[in-house]
């Protein structure tokens, strides 16, 4: 059996790189493709028509795996612009998507009386009022001499709200993704993603009360503010990008819930305006499922807690991103420091983003989610600001902060959805609320059409919520009748197993590439030794990965024989010289290192299959799934001692590679080990040999179970 497994590898690791011509022989030396058991899914979501395997006319990957043109844009964040088994059966990974639904009340609705603001500043601080002058004291008789009474003190300036007197920070941060298994299929019910979550790269945002952002006269952009409703000014600070965007947010206090006029409305109040849609829609939906499931009293009564000094406050949010979401290179070479992980992780937190010469911010991301990242820390801490749900307290109730991660995810999967424009995948904002963890997605039905009813519903600078889109926002989120079909199953690398990630610079990205594969899964896929070869082999084996991490890395056996013998055996060896015979004593029983060998090599074997197929269909499709470059560096990296295996993350591209590897002796004090820093060099050297190419090794790893959405410590 080792023989045949020893012959498998090396025919994979000869062959891989083929653009897929002659797979006939080749395909079959791999092995013999098991169809794994097909699910029709019918989506008759207005108009739009699915084809057999699931995805419809209009489905469009683009932002799902952060490498469309909508994504490359600068400051699109928050910067103003954007074996050989058969395929198991996935229906042991359960999902941890479900809870119970939140009954909001109903009261009789106002009509809208609607005047103009006056011409003055609305969040001007309030002038106190300036006493009179004392009247002159009585006249003394001249013998008294006593010296005149001292001036009277000058008025009191106008009262402005204490900063220091505006309560707690709340501060919530969500993690980044790589997904290492799945992309493109990943869109597809049933068919599993594997998305771990990255340590040492999140998104924070910060909330409290403080004074508004600016005192100088302003009004709002667009229709006039309800006179019978109540407001407050809305500042977003943005650091890095060297942005404040400043809102009011305006709501009526009656309890209206199923009327078709605006009850929310979310309007600038500072020209000129640039528009965000992750963050404004994010805003718009948070807020109007909190005034709808808390009523607007208590909504009113958390808005307005205080009025300190005379003073008026705004709802205050800074957004914040670990470095990793955005090259660091230039930021490095500035420095004099070499691109390693360690000096990366030594810079200053919450770099700013550089600026060209005209004064233009310049934003290459790295492919870690910071979109999904930024929405789901943002839902986030707005439902824990307001006392919705209870994420802060990892000794607590755990069907508490449960419940509360269930309705974080489905009101930012909703959000990200309508900032997208398009209901995607949805693994990457998962992953930012769940962690580290094997995904199927949710059927597009579930909230399509009430995108559809909001984005109709909204045109023009101000965003708004009618009662009856508030009323099914809650409805949705809340899920009572147990719509949402996604699975999430956690997972995490055992102890001993590691994750590296790679900001890559070089080539030249298609911004259709996914388009382009639709196009050709719709006509010309067929061009495999069978119908649909590649799509049906990466079903098979992106599940037999998912069943690796979730079951067989997960045995006790496995887990002893990778603590004891990882540092000191595997990761002094390549996997070539895995495959080799070892001392007896080594292999004498289960969980030998030669027992964990074989298992790592199975992963390494599937994901060179994942590999072999996703590089064919991109030739196929004449698109760079996994470019010559990325081949090359990946198969490189592949050769070092204690690499299990490297790739293209998610739906590939140039600018990203991850690797698992088997960690060896700690060094740098224990911030890294023997063969991370191996990584590390041989990349150096490729980035000095050729010039049009730049790696840059991330500080991030990956994270374990319950590493998604969590309280941070982060100030303001």
């Amino acid at each position: 059996m080792w023989g045949q497994i020893s012959k498998i590898a090396d025919r994979l690791d000869a062959n891989f790189g083929d653009d897929g011509s002659g797979r006939d022989d080749q395909s079959s030396q791999i092995s013999a493709s098991a169809e794994p058991s097909e699910r029709s899914d019918t989506i008759p979501s207005h108009g739009e028509v699915e084809d057999d395997d699931g995805w419809g006319e209009d489905d469009d990957f683009g932002e799902d795996f952060d490498f469309d043109e909508e994504e490359e844009e600068p400051c699109s964040d928050v910067g103003g612009k954007t074996s050989e088994t058969e395929n198991p059966s996935l229906s042991e990974i359960e999902p941890a998507v479900s809870g119970a639904s939140t009954p909001a009340t109903e009261t009789a609705y106002q009509p809208k009386q609607t005047t103009k603001l006056e011409q003055q500043d609305d969040i001007e601080p309030q002038k106190a009022h300036v006493p009179p002058p004392p009247p002159p004291p009585p006249p003394l008789p001249p013998s008294l001499k006593i010296p005149p009474p001292p001036p009277p003190p000058p008025p009191p300036l106008p009262q402005t709200p204490d900063a220091s007197n505006m309560g707690t920070i709340i501060t919530v941060s969500a993690p980044g993704k790589a997904l290492v298994a799945g992309g493109y299929l990943v869109l597809e019910q049933p068919n599993p993603g594997l998305v771990l979550a990255a340590s040492g790269c999140r998104f924070h945002t910060s909330i409290t009360f403080r004074p508004p952002h600016t005192s100088q006269v302003s009004t709002v952009i667009g229709a006039s503010i309800n006179a019978a409703w109540s407001s407050i000014p809305l500042d977003i600070y943005s650091p890095q990008f060297d942005k404040v965007f400043s809102y009011y947010l305006s709501y009526s206090m009656n309890g209206d819930q199923n009327v078709p006029e605006s009850v929310l409305e979310l309007q600038p109040r500072k020209a000129p305006h640039e528009p965000n849609k992750f963050v404004e829609r994010s805003l718009l939906l948070s807020l109007g499922y909190l005034r709808q499931s808390l009523g607007p009293k208590a909504f009113h009564e958390r808005l307005h807690p205080m009025n300190s000094n005379g003073g008026r406050v705004a709802l205050a949010i800074k957004l914040r991103a670990d470095n990793d979401f955005y090259s660091q290179i230039a930021a490095l070479k500035d420095r004099g420091l070499d691109l390693t992980p360690s000096n990366l992780a030594a810079l200053e937190p919450f770099l700013p983003c550089p600026k060209d010469a005209t004064g233009k911010l310049v934003v290459n991301k790295t492919g870690m989610g910071s979109s999904a990242a930024l929405v789901t820390s943002l839902v986030g801490a707005l439902l824990t600001f307001f006392g919705a749900i209870s994420i802060s307290e990892p000794t607590g109730d755990v069907v508490k902060q449960q419940e509360g991660l269930r309705l974080a995810h489905n009101l930012a999967q909703i959000s990200h959805c309508y900032a997208q424009g398009k209901v995607g995948s949805g693994f990457d904002v998962s992953a930012a609320v769940y962690g580290s963890h094997v995904y199927t997605r949710f059927s597009k039905t579930i909230i399509h059409p009430f995108l559809e009813s909001l984005s109709s519903a909204n045109e023009g600078e101000a965003l708004q919520l009618t009662g009856t889109l508030s009323r099914d926002l809650v409805r949705l989120v809340d899920d009572s009748d147990r719509a949402w079909d996604c699975t999430v199953h956690p997972v995490a690398l055992p102890p001993g197993l590691e994750l590296l990630m790679a900001d890559v610079c070089g080539g030249s990205e298609s911004p259709s590439m996914a388009r382009k594969i639709l196009d050709w899964k719709r006509s010309k896929r067929r061009t495999g030794f069978m119908d649909d070869y590649y799509w049906k082999d990466l079903k098979r084996v992106n599940a037999k990965i998912a069943r690796l991490l979730t079951t067989t890395f997960k045995e006790q056996t496995f887990l002893d024989g990778l603590e004891r013998d990882g540092p000191v055996i595997l990761s002094t060896r390549t996997a070539e010289q895995w495959k080799k015979p070892m001392p007896s004593s080594w292999h004498e029983f289960e969980g030998s290192s030669w027992d964990v060998a074989l298992k790592l090599l199975d992963l390494r074997m599937s994901i060179l299959e994942a590999r072999q197929n996703l590089k064919g269909m991109g030739n196929a499709a004449s698109v760079p799934v996994e470019p010559d470059e990325q081949s090359l560096l990946a198969n490189e990296t592949m050769k070092l001692p204690g690499v299990v295996a490297a790739g293209v993350p998610g739906a590939g591209g140039y600018d990203a590679l991850f690797v698992v590897y088997v960690e060896g002796p700690k060094t740098n004090d224990g911030s890294s080990d023997h063969v991370r820093d191996s990584i590390c060099s041989l990349w150096k050297r490729i980035s000095e040999e050729n010039s049009a190419t730049t790696v840059c090794p991330l500080s991030v790893r990956a994270s374990g179970i319950d590493s998604g959405l969590l309280a941070s410590d982060v100030e303001w």
